[in-house]
């Protein structure tokens, strides 16, 4: 299988289970991957070079890993100039921004019991003030979290005071665009969806996410998408509209249409933006 700096640990995963062995042995940062819970949270939504910042390693070290086990990168990256001088900028950046009003988080006790942190991290962001700094204690780069928000109008930024310890800040900025301005983009009239439906014909996929445990749901549609024919559409029975889920298909240019059945069904027609 070949692959590049963008595929998905999950499609490596799913291609050949040695990839959980061999990314887990380059730090033990990775070893969350063993754990099938995180595993599933997790590699749908982290890409090589995620993976490589979150283990903190070069990406040439983490391709030549698993060209180790067979698979065959696209081309060989180069290391930019401007990625040292953008680290050496970053290094300290908490010195540069004058934090003030600084809420920590340290979740590594939650990681250690096999339990995934995201709820309690956004329970945290839902009460966090415009003028304070959420500092999340880690042992490894969130990157997944970095994107979720990031796509709600927070800036971020790592530092790595001493070694397996890792701390990321976030702080909303005004200036950028929030969820809400997704979900405006999402298309609720019926007659619409009808007609989208329609324009697919028998190019959909249908799955009923109804039954499972949060963030099953969440889990499957992206993990289907990933696999999805050109020309065809995802029909997803669900409980609600997923507003986690919004920002997700933003970045990778997917569309979504709901239309609301009843308080406890949504179905949901997800397909490619080719104009994107």
């Amino acid at each position: 299988m070949e692959f590049n700096r963008n595929t998905r640990i999950s499609s490596l995963i799913n291609e050949n289970e040695e990839t959980i062995q061999t990314i887990a042995s380059i730090n033990k940062n990775f070893l969350k991957l063993k754990n099938p819970i995180l595993r599933k949270v997790l590699a749908p939504r982290v890409t090589v070079s995620d993976a490589a910042k979150v283990g903190g390693v070069e990406i040439n070290f983490l391709i030549n890993k698993l060209e180790e086990i067979g698979f065959i990168f696209e081309s060989k990256i180069k290391k930019k100039p401007n990625d040292i001088i953008n680290k050496l900028n970053n290094k300290n950046m908490s010195a540069v921004k004058n934090i003030k009003n600084l809420v920590s988080l340290d979740v590594r006790p939650t990681l250690d019991s096999g339990e995934d942190p995201f709820n309690i991290i956004m329970k945290a962001v839902k009460v966090l003030k415009d003028e304070e700094t959420l500092k999340i204690i880690n042992s490894f780069e969130p990157i997944p979290l970095i994107k979720k928000l990031q796509s709600k109008g927070y800036e971020s930024w790592t530092e790595r005071p001493v070694e397996g310890e890792v701390h990321t800040f976030f702080k909303m900025n005004t200036s950028k665009w929030v969820d809400d301005e997704i979900e405006k983009k999402v298309n609720n009239a019926p007659k619409n969806f009808d007609e989208q439906l329609a324009f697919y014909g028998d190019n959909i996929k249908v799955i009923d996410v109804r039954q499972l445990e949060m963030p099953e749901p969440m889990v499957t549609i992206l993990k289907e998408i990933e696999t999805l024919k050109k020309g065809h559409a995802l029909y997803v029975d669900h409980k609600k509209i997923p507003q986690f889920l919004l920002p997700e298909l933003e970045v990778r240019n997917f569309e979504i249409l709901y239309k609301e059945i009843d308080c406890n069904h949504t179905i949901l027609l997800i397909y490619k933006n080719d104009n994107a």
